[in-house]
């Protein structure tokens, strides 16, 4: 049968398709003067006045940063996806074998490899080129110049097998070597064995430098890190003792001490600092110089920026901007996670106009003067990646496979991963970065606290594509802040795709192939959005797009815990074995659910179920329904509008649904200009 339109509320949109790229003047956003009330007395209010549900005839709402769709809905833009110009071809500077690597020896080549990654860098960069066989790593690769390739000659050619285990004392200083001096910004690890660890200490002549204690979320942490600056903040110039010790469940302790030369002078060579240590880890430097506060707020859309001084900043100069979770904001989407970043987007300065800044894009978000917002220096890894090889752990210690930190266009291609310590391949403050033509398979550690990932994390303008994991617990995943990243042609076996945390916004999850099972850590739903009252992860933002996906799940389809506005559910297969195709609750609203196809095993469940009545403005168009209760919609909510949806008997082959053009992702890049 088909479903009644609601036509005393119903809005239609236009629907004539319209083709091309609109960049008009922005316009204000209207989120910068939204009230805070949000009061029981009138529950189906919207928090805020919407913005991101806009008609393709509302020209004086459209924005530079979006793009009117072939099917009239207005979408973000993501052709600034993925590294600029495409991943490069690095040519040979460097190889192992020259620096005393050599295959199928059982021997640690991890030395003989940095050596000649540093080799490369001294150039300019260039590839660093492993031959045929295997490779031992008994300490990561750490990658701190512009320009480095780590590349094999296929993941069924080359294998590196990472083996760094603690030593049978249990704990370690990470990378020092006896007689180092440790300058102010040396940087130092304290490792210990993780099975049981309650906490972790280090301390310069019995004074506490740093020390972290079990926590909700510890998961398999082994280290704790801390600086030659800390250690100076205790004792002065001059030799010292330093001690790590390590505690554990049965009240043990296992330490460590050397003697320690400690100088006030920056290192005349210092070492990269990799947010997230990685069997291969490419490290920037990150945010440098002081926060420079904005002079007026910076509205969505927007390519200038305001400051209070401008001094200092160059175009070509790479910045991070933030809207702080202040008060105000945490309880206009009443958010109960008091940490984390959820507003922050990376730029490339264009040009200077006395303290007005243009930048390369325009922004996603609004960046409110009232929420503290600034920007930020950084400094980063740009052009470096690794290529064609196999890796494999063989210990179990929270150490990534490959990993990325304050890096910019750099990329993971051709690469097996096998049983990673944490996250098979992962990029952390990353912008413009690939992963793509790569297979992820197991992880040692799935016991939650941040584990088993695929995916971007505090990432921009990144892509992923032609991926195959297996057995992760979120896969495909953004958190904190990822917003404008690309994942499409990619399988997930056993896990699901998840808006993880932190106002994550303007992602698109495309042509992906997810089976959600709940055996590996992962929740069951096909794809997840934290809630606002999740006190460790928060809600997440607007305007998430899931296109032409196919999804089986044991639990609902989609589940949006709410504050989402205006994301787009189209022309994707849910075959969902309890539960309803799409939940949502708590003022997720502004929704356009169109052309996908439900199916589902669960006689008591609708397609969409809006489970309070702050779900407004929710559009229901062209659906197909397999089995269920037999209805649409339920709960409190009701939707704007619905209009040509069908529902129809049970069938164990529910059709693939058929998409205006098979990639919006494609199609913006072949008829949209690209601006970057």
């Amino acid at each position: 049968m088909t479903c009644r339109i609601r036509s005393g509320r119903a809005r239609r949109w236009g629907a004539r398709a319209t083709s091309g790229c609109l960049a008009v003047c922005f316009v204000a956003c209207a989120l910068l003067g939204a009230s805070t009330s949000q009061s029981a007395e009138a529950p189906a209010r919207r928090p805020w006045e919407g913005q991101y549900r806009i008609r393709p005839d509302e020209k004086h709402r459209l924005t530079e940063a979006d793009v009117v769709g072939p099917d009239g809905l207005v979408y973000p833009d993501w052709t600034y996806a993925g590294v600029p110009g495409g991943i490069p071809d690095v040519a040979v500077r460097a190889r192992p074998a020259d620096f005393g690597a050599e295959a199928d020896d059982d021997r640690d080549d991890s030395g003989a490899i940095q050596r000649a990654v540093e080799a490369a860098g001294a150039q300019g960069g260039g590839a660093v080129l492993l031959g045929s066989g295997t490779f031992y790593l008994d300490r990561p690769v750490i990658v701190g110049h512009d320009g480095v390739v780590i590349r094999g000659e296929g993941a069924d050619k080359t294998r590196l097998i990472f083996r760094y285990a603690m030593p049978p004392a249990g704990v370690t200083f990470y990378r020092r070597r006896p007689g180092d001096v440790v300058y102010s910004d040396t940087w130092i690890q304290l490792h210990a064995v993780p099975e049981d660890l309650m906490a972790l200490e280090v301390r310069v002549d019995g004074k506490t430098v740093s020390r972290r204690e079990r926590s909700k979320h510890w998961g398999n942490t082994f280290s704790i890190s801390t600086s030659g600056r800390s250690l100076l903040g205790k004792a002065g110039d001059g030799p010292h003792q330093m001690t790590g010790i390590a505690e554990y469940r049965d009240g043990t302790k296992k330490e460590t001490s050397e003697e320690v030369r400690l100088s006030k002078q920056a290192s005349p060579r210092p070492d990269p600092r990799p947010r997230m240590l990685g069997a291969i880890a490419f490290a920037g430097p990150g945010r440098v110089g002081s926060r420079i506060p904005l002079a007026a707020d910076a509205p969505r859309g927007s390519r200038l920026i305001e400051l209070q001084s401008a001094g200092g900043l160059e175009p070509g100069d790479r910045i991070a901007i933030e809207a702080p979770a202040s008060d105000r904001w945490n309880a206009l989407v009443r958010n109960a996670c008091k940490w984390g970043t959820y507003r922050r987007y990376r730029l490339m300065i264009e040009a200077v106009d006395g303290d007005t800044i243009r930048v390369n894009q325009p922004l996603r978000l609004a960046f409110p003067v009232a929420d503290g917002s600034y920007v930020q220096k950084m400094e980063v890894i740009r052009r470096s990646g690794v290529e064609n090889l196999y890796l494999e752990q063989t210990e179990n210690l929270w150490i990534n496979g490959i990993a990325f930190s304050n890096a910019w266009e750099c990329w993971a291609r051709g690469v097996t991963v096998r049983k990673a310590g944490r996250h098979a391949c992962y990029a952390v403050a990353a912008k413009w970065c690939e992963i793509r033509d790569s297979v992820f398979d197991d992880a040692w550690f799935k016991g939650g606290g941040g584990t088993a990932y695929v995916g971007w994390e505090h990432a921009c303008d990144c892509l992923m594509e032609n991926v195959t994991t297996y057995k992760m617990r979120h896969a495909p995943c953004v958190q904190w802040s990822a917003s404008g990243n690309v994942i499409r042609k990619s399988t997930f076996h056993e896990s699901d795709g998840q808006w993880h945390s932190g106002w994550t916004n303007e992602n698109l999850f495309e042509q992906c192939t997810i089976d959600s099972q709940r055996g590996h850590g992962g929740y069951g739903y096909g794809m997840w959005a934290s809630p606002p009252e999740d006190t460790a992860h928060g809600p997440n933002g607007p305007r998430n797009v899931v296109y032409g996906c196919d999804v089986r799940s044991s639990r609902a389809g989609v589940w949006m815990g709410g504050m989402n506005e205006g994301w787009l559910i189209l022309y994707s297969r849910f075959q969902v074995a309890r539960g309803p195709g799409v939940f949502a609750k708590t003022a997720s609203f502004d929704h356009v659910i169109r052309g996908n196809v439900f199916a589902l095993s669960d006689p008591g469940e609708p397609a969409v179920r809006l489970a309070t009545p702050d779900c407004l403005g929710v559009e229901l168009i062209d659906n197909r329904v397999y089995g269920g209760s037999g209805q649409l919609v339920s709960g409190p909510g009701e939707p704007e509008l619905e209009r040509d949806n069908h529902v129809l008997p049970a069938t164990d082959a529910p059709p693939l649904p058929k998409a205006p053009v098979p990639s919006i992702f494609e199609w913006q890049r072949e008829n949209c200009a690209r601006r970057r």
